[in-house]
């Protein structure tokens, strides 16, 4: 049996038709028919139950972060629909598909005093790419749904809203099925390769991307063979090329007076956000002729303080083999930014070398650490800098929440790109990510294969690292947030194993351990270091750099 409304009956078809193949709910009672409807074709969607609905949109946005196709999520109405706001908006800088599917009173109950009755009409504006309300009439559901999957995937992807207003009784269920349903095609535009000019000092940066085999040869042969100068930070996913991968180290090893010999006139751009101030700092101050932004998306990129600004809508991959075919005689930039980003290597394994144990010693190790294509996944503030600082390998897929940078969600969205890989999946936050996020572990998808590793400094100890924070009074108090927390209660709670380290001598010891398989559980490892003494290691490199010869 399944609901009485036929256009929930309707929507859920077309999700069927249209390959929606994983459905996340939080519980409620406005969206008894969705889970009623959708509990029939329970075979073909996989429906998860997740109680936070923070967490439910974050382990969803994992979910399709890993396998790029859209799934849906849904709650009840009311304030429901604003806690699913910020992995809605991760989706949608982030450009990941998501089906948002939100219950709602009929109109005439919103204003009125209603309970649990908010406007939910467009709810999410600023961070949808389209918002839609489901009609009574099923052809018409089916209809509007088949066409929100679509602009789900169709050129930049993101998040889709349907709210779907809901008469009571909720739970009536019947045997009458549909007849039927012609459901419209989904339709993709597909971007071509445009050309693109060059200059003979131009610097290509490739922000945030998944892994992409043909991406990776084409950056490989622009490498070897042309004259650009190719900044690629871990999350870009192109490890293990010959390019400048510790861009920080790098311009940090730079006197001012050396900027304009390493100034580009021309910057392309490709992928999404970088982590990098400095490459921006750099950039806006020698200000470049011009910067060209390659891709399908919004080409939201104008922001590195170039004279001129072009987005090519094309494909960024076909864009650049073709510019790989036009081989550079002139690799002098080039080759002066790979001296220069060499020397600032060498400089970093000389100070790792004699570093005490502290934040920037537990990633020197860890990075050395990771299993064979095992999955990562930043956290942000803290981790997903000190990635910068040090070589991946092109085996491990790099992946954060780069798209607002927030913490909220690092663990839950790791949480649900394990349980869609199956591959080993680690996630490394800091204390306060993973206290803020850590409703992600009540959750019964969470796979054996997710290894959580906090790293607890006792605080935000970001703050301590940027400039600016700790010159305010009320420091400690208004921004570090000073805690004794440990995440061993927590892993306690939930039953998931525990490890603790907070010595460097035990550090790849306990990594060998941690790595291990735990029995049909994940597993958190929590690593404990001084926050003064991580701040003073931090700012001691950027001094080394700048000073060493």
């Amino acid at each position: 049996m399944t609901t009485d409304k036929k256009n929930i009956q309707a929507l859920v078809e077309a999700c069927r038709i249209r390959d929606i193949r994983q459905v996340v709910f939080s519980p409620g009672s406005r969206s008894a028919p969705l889970v009623i409807a959708f509990s029939q074709v329970k075979e073909e969607i996989q429906c998860l139950v997740i109680p936070d609905e923070r967490v439910a949109g974050f382990f969803a946005l994992g979910i399709a972060q890993q396998q790029r196709t859209p799934v849906a999520i849904v709650c009840t109405s009311g304030t429901a629909v604003l806690n699913f706001a910020p992995a809605i908006c991760e989706a949608y800088y982030q450009q990941i598909p998501l089906l948002v599917l939100t219950a709602d009173r009929p109109a005439e109950y919103i204003g009125i005093g209603e309970n649990q009755a908010i406007n939910q009409t467009d709810i999410y504006h600023n961070y949808i790419k389209a918002s839609y309300t489901l009609p009574e009439d099923a052809h018409e559901a089916a209809n509007i749904t088949a066409k929100a999957i679509s602009e789900t995937v169709t050129n930049t992807l993101g998040p889709v809203h349907i709210n779907i207003p809901l008469r009571e009784p909720l739970y009536n269920r019947i045997d009458e099925r549909l007849n039927e349903l012609v459901v419209p095609a989904v339709s993709i535009a597909k971007s071509i390769a445009q050309p693109v000019t060059v200059s003979s000092r131009t610097m290509l940066i490739c922000g945030m991307g998944e892994k992409d085999d043909k991406l990776y040869e084409v950056i490989r042969k622009l490498a070897n063979t042309n004259g650009l100068a190719i900044i690629t930070e871990p999350l870009a996913n192109l490890s293990g090329l010959d390019t400048i991968t510790n861009v920080d180290a790098a311009i940090a090893s730079l006197k001012t007076d050396d900027y304009a010999a390493y100034a580009p006139d021309t910057i392309i751009t490709i992928g999404k956000q970088i982590v990098s101030k400095r490459i921006r700092q750099f950039l806006r101050k020698v200000q470049p002729e011009s910067h060209y932004h390659l891709s399908d998306d919004r080409g939201e990129w104008n922001g590195l303080g170039a004279k001129s600004y072009k987005h090519i809508s094309c494909d960024a991959t076909a864009t650049l083999t073709a510019l790989a075919e036009n081989r550079s005689t002139d690799v002098a930039f080039r080759s002066k930014w790979i001296a220069l980003h060499n020397e600032a290597v060498k400089k970093t394994a000389t100070y790792g070398a004699k570093i005490p144990f502290s934040d920037w010693h537990v990633f020197q190790t860890l990075i050395a650490s990771y299993p064979k294509d095992a999955c990562i996944q930043y956290g942000n503030s803290s981790p997903i800098r000190y990635a910068g600082f040090f070589k991946h390998q092109s085996h491990n897929a790099i992946n954060a929440n780069r798209g607002t940078s927030g913490i909220d969600g690092c663990v839950s969205t790791a949480a649900g790109a394990a349980f869609q890989t199956g591959k080993l999946t680690i996630c490394v936050v800091g204390d306060v990510s993973f206290l803020y996020d850590s409703n992600a572990l009540w959750n019964n998808y969470l796979s054996p294969h997710l290894r959580i590793i906090v790293i607890n400094n006792g605080g935000g100890n970001i703050f301590r690292l940027i400039e600016g924070p700790n010159q305010v009074e009320g420091f400690d108090k208004y921004f570090e947030t000073r805690h004794n927390h440990s995440a061993e209660y927590l892993a306690q709670m939930y039953q998931i194993p525990y490890y603790f380290c907070d010595r460097a001598d035990d550090l790849d010891f306990v990594l060998g351990q941690f790595y291990k398989p735990q029995k049909g559980r994940p597993a958190i490892l929590e690593i404990r270091t001084d926050g003064a003494i991580s701040e003073k290691a931090y700012k001691d490199y950027f001094r080394f750099l700048s000073e060493a010869q």
